[in-house]
């Protein structure tokens, strides 16, 4: 088959467990580069929580971030696909955490807001490198349009423990999944990485049997079933395993060299 992109989520796929690129990444992306295979960065960061990992690796591709909400045709624009929740379903959201007690970050037009300014939030914004502003500086009901997602974060065992309920307590219209252990995200459900894939084949003219995408988490499903070829990260789940046609190495070992190595030049 003739590849022509490659999509990746970055989080426990393309970066290893410290937050890094393996070292092959680096040879593997040019070799990528030079042969005319986009590799499409699909990730529930914001665009600014990629920019470093872009450049690093060269890249001239298109972005997804935000699970899909946000998709660019390369780091510096244009956006061609941009959607966020109804303000309604965003107050719901945060009504929600009076019961579950989280830090909640919202983004909103790429401003990151937290309900308080304490480890979980600067951990959070760490990872996006963003300055977070507080929650209560922002009165969505005079916004013109909704945040673009939520995440809720907290220890490893409170999230894990909240999972199911928050999900069945979210309007039907609204999407609840952990993206990392202890990151609980909400978004509109019409909002997938899928959809942002058709959203690039159609701008760049690549068949859906052209891509291969690559991931670990739960979020990742769609996006695995939307591409000609899907590779799960080894360290993915058992349940995003069952989506793959092939179960690459572990996120430390650089699952891009390894598709590049086992797929690509085969």
């Amino acid at each position: 088959m003739n590849y022509r992109l490659i999509a990746t989520d970055i989080d426990g796929t393309l970066l290893d467990d410290e937050g890094n690129l393996p070292a092959n990444t680096y040879q593997a992306a040019a070799y990528l580069e030079e042969k005319g295979i986009r590799l499409v960065l699909c990730t529930g960061r914001p665009l600014l929580g990629v920019l470093k990992i872009y450049d690093d690796l060269k890249l001239t591709s298109p972005v997804v971030t935000n699970n899909g909400a946000m998709v660019y045709l390369s780091k510096n624009g244009p956006l061609i696909h941009n959607e966020t929740m109804s303000i309604d379903d965003a107050l719901h959201v945060i009504a929600l955490n009076d019961i579950f007690n989280c830090t909640i970050c919202m983004w909103h037009n790429n401003i990151l807001y937290v309900s308080q300014l304490n480890k979980y939030a600067y951990d959070y914004a760490g990872i996006t490198g963003v300055t977070p502003l507080l929650l209560d500086q922002i009165d969505l009901r005079k916004c013109d349009n909704g945040p673009t997602k939520f995440v809720f974060t907290d220890t490893l065992e409170k999230i894990t423990s909240i999972r199911e309920t928050a999900a069945k307590l979210s309007p039907s219209s609204v999407t609840a999944v952990t993206t990392r252990p202890y990151f609980l995200e909400f978004f509109s459900s019409s909002i997938s990485k899928a959809t942002a894939l058709s959203k690039i084949s159609e701008a760049l003219g690549i068949k859906r049997e052209q891509i291969i995408s690559v991931g670990d988490g739960f979020n990742d499903i769609d996006m695995l079933d939307y591409a000609g070829f899907a590779v799960a990260a080894g360290n993915s789940h058992d349940e995003v395993k069952k989506h793959a046609d092939m179960i690459a190495c572990s996120n430390n070992e650089g699952v891009i060299a390894y598709i590049v190595e086992n797929l690509i030049k085969k």
